[in-house]
């Protein structure tokens, strides 16, 4: 039974492997050309584009890439993570009040150590509940992401705080007439990614989001995998934070709300199935640029802000139903079975 199992899957592998690459990526490469066009039309509606524009586009996709990268790994566990972005603000929070005038250097290193641990902790926490708990995962994250909003605000309850020029600088990039700093910490992530796909933990979590019944019967600890996934994504959030406290250079307990759904957005645009098993980082990071990019050409195009979310949603919707229509072809397929 078990040779007839891996015979089969080995099958459907290299059939998938014989299929063209753009058959197989199709909603991948969807998303970049959708986020070429949207350079494009900026580049050419923008009054006077400089160095300056670039690096600008860079980070205002920057925050929502790192987020993305989180929700993407426990996307791929079938589950979703909705406390991303009070984490965000939490760890900006913490990060700007540790902030030391006098200190500055040892103030930052304290605020920067505290934000990832308080990262870790929360997407620990948010792991535990679901795998151990067997509590589902948008009530638990709802239901956290209050928490973190709460402590955020009672470390920061006014926006402000202390985060030295050089660090502010070094992450942006916005005073210096260089390429886009943002550049090389995107291509750090996207090393990183592709580290991880060769790891064990990425074979189980595209195994649990596939079938997690299927994934515990070939001894795949389900638990474990989503309290690392979980882990993993408030880490993530941590970073996006700090980079978000670079790009702010001040604390905001409240700034960080606006990357729970995006993050979504950005994955589900970048290809990832909600329902588990599909998707890659490689997708979120052109969902992310489409999303902080939309606004900015909408602008150009004089479309009043109050429009801005009913075109974001409508490139959204478009997107999933794309991909709805090669979930509906497998189940035709099934049916003629």
């Amino acid at each position: 039974m078990a040779a007839e199992a891996t015979q089969v899957g080995a099958t459907h592998a290299s059939g998938a492997r014989r299929r063209p690459f753009a058959v197989r990526n199709a909603r991948l490469l969807l998303a970049y050309a959708i986020l070429i066009v949207l350079l494009v039309v900026y580049h050419q509606k923008s009054p006077r584009f400089t160095e300056r524009e670039a690096r600008s586009i860079a980070n205002q996709g920057m925050t929502l890439s790192i987020v993305g990268l989180g929700q993407t790994m426990v996307v791929l566990t079938g589950g979703i993570d909705l406390s991303v972005g009070p984490m965000v603000s939490l760890s900006n929070s913490t990060a700007a009040t540790l902030g030391d005038k006098k200190n500055p250097n040892e103030g930052l290193a304290l605020g920067i150590a505290a934000a990832l641990l308080i990262g870790a902790a929360g997407g620990f926490v948010n792991g535990m509940l679901v795998a151990y708990g067997r509590l589902q995962p948008i009530i638990v994250t709802l239901a956290t992401g209050y928490i973190y909003s709460g402590i955020a605000l009672r470390v920061r309850p006014n926006p402000g705080g202390f985060i030295p020029f050089n660090y502010v600088d070094f992450f942006t990039g916005l005073y210096r007439d260089s390429l886009p700093r943002a550049l090389f910490l995107l291509a750090a992530l996207v090393i990183l990614w592709f580290i991880f796909r060769k790891l064990r933990l990425s074979t189980r979590i595209f195994a649990i989001g596939s079938s997690q019944g299927a994934a515990y019967m070939s001894g795949v600890d389900v638990a474990k995998t989503k309290v690392a996934a979980y882990t993993l994504c408030g880490i993530s959030a941590a970073i996006a934070g700090l980079f978000f406290t670079a790009q702010t250079a001040s604390g905001d307990a409240i700034a960080g709300g606006v990357f729970t759904l995006n993050s979504i957005a950005a994955v589900v645009l970048g290809g990832a199935a909600l329902s588990g098993g599909s998707g890659s980082f490689i997708g979120t990071i052109a969902g992310a640029y489409t999303l902080a990019i939309i606004p900015s050409v909408l602008f150009f195009f004089k479309v009043s802000p109050f429009y801005q979310s009913f075109y974001q949603g409508l490139i959204l919707l478009a997107s999933v139903s794309l991909g709805a229509l090669g979930i509906l072809r497998v189940r035709n397929r099934m049916e003629r079975l």
